[in-house]
């Protein structure tokens, strides 16, 4: 399994498998991106090529590719290995791979829906039943190359066709109700019955591609409830999922800007006819986890949500969500109350030019609200200031100054008179945008390391400081890990002496604890990123000569707490000790 690893770890790149889940930066070396694992607003996630490691240095967390994706996904080594098998085209025998890691029960689950969609795809285009549901999908415009990749299916109107299938494949009677596949009206009569009947299925995916939920749209119109979507479970979470991101993700970072749709139609569709940097909130309200997911990938968004007052609405919360997280938002207007699909079906690449010229939000909402009030009238003109002042809580000062004179050139108000107002309005208690502006964005403090590991860590990256500190720093005040790793560097350094150039970490015991010490490099690369070789040797001096006082300090507190106790014990031996190895301190 050995080669396997090496062999992925040749055709993938760090920086290549952490961008497609964070946006990255260039930072001297290194690159930069907010942490996926936490929030943030200062990025301190590292991604080191020449290392090939990253690390947030405000949660700790990081490592290789395999470390990454185990944490970003939520995975075991093996399907770490898969996956990133998978993006790279190197062949894993699945066998020996599922023999050396043990089921967890999320892959029990992801199998159960994987099996679940084939079966699905299999009655879309096999039933006669289904071929009539695939020539609705035709009527909508869809191709069938198109239908094959999202994998839509169709679940037929019966109780027991999918159930005894999944049972025959190994899955449990429990996991099944417990992924909403099945329901069961009496479990100790097994009365276990197909939960989607008569439906048009849309599979769900993770950020990687893998089944984790369904959306089954009704057939019949007497059909209840249009979308019937899977309940939460060990791998579905709606708050934490964005249809369509597995394919649009690329499409986003390549274009810096993501477009956010309401339904599976409004993705698909326009994904079909080229433009692919789409994915939907799948009908429910954006989440504060899905916006941080927009977040890793891009600041730039545009909302194309329905243009029904239940759509605007939607546009309205997602605004105040992105507002939090400094996120641009523009929306697109002129598709005459359609939404996406049928606007795309009907006008093409139109679409595309209607997101180009997404205007701002802002500008989008004030006139609307104009629109809807008569401000010929002193009535009309106070209620459209009514509706539009929470507009403006939480807009940064730039914006809010470009919005006020947009509306009071509008509305031929005196700038003046609109800027009291903003200070005077208060956000009744009860209302959405206060929610919003109130949400407190959890804080991580930042995990710093202690002066011997910087030290450490400064000689690691800096094989040239090693000469001059190793005359100043005595390794008997140093910790066993530290003096473990210092013992092998004076080694390497006196047998290389005048040929010394730099460390090797394949050997000895830097090669025994390899992804703490690549952090300890990371962290002082980035820390002193720009010093010159003379400043860095200024500030290993000035950092060792802390490092013996502070633990002068810590043996003399400790002596000290020593010397009290043996007086109260009156051990006169013991008190006549410490005393002098107080003074021997004390004189050093």
């Amino acid at each position: 399994m050995a080669d396997v690893i090496d062999e992925i770890k040749s055709r993938l790149g760090i920086e290549e498998v952490v961008s497609q889940y964070v946006q990255l930066k260039k930072a001297g070396r290194n690159l930069k991106g907010l942490c996926p694992f936490h929030g943030e607003k200062t990025p301190s996630f590292v991604v080191s090529p020449e290392k090939q490691i990253c690390h947030c240095f405000g949660c700790n967390k990081g490592g290789d590719i395999f470390a990454f994706i185990q944490e970003v996904e939520g995975v075991g080594f093996a399907e770490s290995m898969q996956i990133l098998a998978d993006r790279c085209g190197v062949k894993i025998d699945k066998d020996k791979l599922e023999n050396k890691a043990p089921k967890s029960e999320k892959d029990i689950y992801f199998r159960a829906h994987d099996l679940a969609c084939d079966f699905f795809e299999q009655q879309l285009c096999t039933t006669t039943d289904g071929k009539k549901v695939l020539d609705y999908l035709y009527r909508r415009g869809l191709k069938d190359e198109t239908i094959k990749e999202f994998r839509i299916g169709f679940a037929p109107d019966q109780y027991d066709a999918l159930y005894p299938i999944l049972l025959n494949k190994g899955i449990t009677k429990d996991i099944l109700i417990k992924s909403g596949l099945v329901s069961a009206k009496n479990l100790a009569a097994d009365s276990v019955y197909d939960k989607y009947r008569a439906r048009l299925m849309f599979p769900i995916f993770d950020a990687v591609g893998r089944v984790c939920g369904f959306g089954g749209r009704a057939l019949k119109h007497d059909q209840a409830p249009k979308y019937l979507n899977s309940p939460e479970n060990p791998i579905y979470n709606k708050s934490r999922v964005l249809y369509g991101l597995n394919y649009s993700k690329k499409y986003i970072k390549e274009e810096d800007q993501i477009v956010l749709v309401e339904g599976y139609f409004d993705v698909i569709v326009p994904y079909q006819a080229g433009i692919k940097n789409l994915v939907a909130s799948s009908g429910t309200a954006l989440s504060n986890e899905q916006i941080k997911m927009i977040k890793r990938l891009t600041t730039n968004v545009v909302t194309s949500f329905d243009t029904d007052s239940a759509g605007i609405e939607a546009t309205k919360r997602a605004y105040n969500l992105f507002q939090k997280e400094d996120i641009n938002v523009k929306t697109v207007t002129g598709i005459d109350r359609k939404d996406p699909a049928d606007f795309v079906l009907e006008n093409g690449e139109k679409f595309k030019e209607l997101i180009n010229k997404a205007g701002d939000f802002m500008s989008f909402i004030i006139s609307k609200i104009i629109g809807e009030n008569d401000i010929t009238s002193i009535s009309g003109r106070k209620k459209v200031v009514r509706d539009i002042l929470p507009y403006f809580q939480g807009l940064s000062p730039t914006t809010r100054d470009f919005c006020v004179k947009e509306l009071s050139q509008k509305l031929n108000i005196n700038e003046q008179h609109l800027y009291e107002e903003i200070e005077s309005y208060k956000l009744p208690a009860n209302h959405p945008m206060r929610k919003s502006v109130e949400l407190a964005e959890a804080k991580i403090s930042l995990n710093k390391f202690s002066i011997e590991e910087l030290i450490l860590g400064l000689i690691l990256e800096n094989p040239n400081l090693f000469e001059n500190s190793n005359k100043v720093l005595d390794l008997a005040i140093l910790s066993q890990w530290t003096k473990n790793v210092y013992n092998d560097l004076l080694q390497q350094y006196n047998s290389a002496r005048e040929n010394f150039k730099n460390w090797n970490f394949e050997t000895g015991f830097l090669s025994q604890d390899k992804e703490k010490i690549d952090v300890l490099r990371l962290y002082a690369e980035e820390l002193y990123n720009g010093f010159s070789h003379e400043a860095l040797g200024i500030e290993v001096e000035k950092l060792i000569d802390r490092y013996k006082k502070d633990r002068r300090a810590k043996v003399l507190s400790e002596l000290q707490i020593n010397i009290e106790e043996a007086e109260k014990s009156d051990n006169k031996e013991k008190l006549r000790n410490l005393l002098m190895e107080q003074q021997k301190i004390l004189k050093s």
